[in-house]
């Protein structure tokens, strides 16, 4: 799929608010309105970097990742990212106008194969040309000790028949 634009500055992306997907972000886990701001500006970093690899690639741009996979230490973005997609028009409207093109969410499968030593250090590489250290930081390791699998686990608030209890 081509572009028809190009995709915005990570200034205007990081500018785009959206109150109805962080709170439905705060139902279903126990974090306050500071730390969901943080995770949503880290989820818009990680969508324009996603933005820009795949312009990149459609240019034919050498030096650019292969894939780019959110790994373990960043799985509350991922989650944000999960909450931002299932309010569709919202997603998608965001996606357009700031990228010309829908970024999609492709979890793991059976048949996903792990990026290579290699391919992370490319990753790793490539956030940093485009985000700087500060990101890789906070991603690798702060949300690494902050917001961990099992971590999550424990912010994840209470459900009844499968959804979550919003008055608690």
């Amino acid at each position: 799929m081509e572009t028809s634009k190009a995709v915005c500055s990570l200034e205007q992306v990081l500018a785009y608010e959206n109150r109805r997907v962080l709170n439905k972000f705060r139902t279903l886990f126990s974090l306050n309105d500071v730390e969901t701001r943080e995770i949503f500006i880290e989820l818009k970093k990680w969508l324009w970097l996603c933005a820009i690899r795949k312009e990149a690639q459609l240019c034919g741009r050498p030096q650019t990742p292969r894939a780019l996979v959110i790994h373990a230490s960043m799985v509350v973005i991922d989650e944000l990212w999960h909450t931002f997609v299932l309010h569709t028009e919202d997603y998608a409207q965001f996606c357009d106008q700031h990228f010309g093109f829908f970024v999609h969410h492709s979890p793991g499968s059976p048949d996903f194969v792990p990026m290579t030593e290699t391919e992370t250090q490319s990753q790793l590489e490539y956030i940093w040309e485009q985000l700087g250290e500060e990101t890789v930081l906070k991603w690798y390791e702060d949300f690494a000790e902050r917001y961990s699998p099992e971590r999550l686990r424990e912010l994840m608030r209470p459900t009844v028949f499968g959804r979550p209890c919003e008055a608690v």
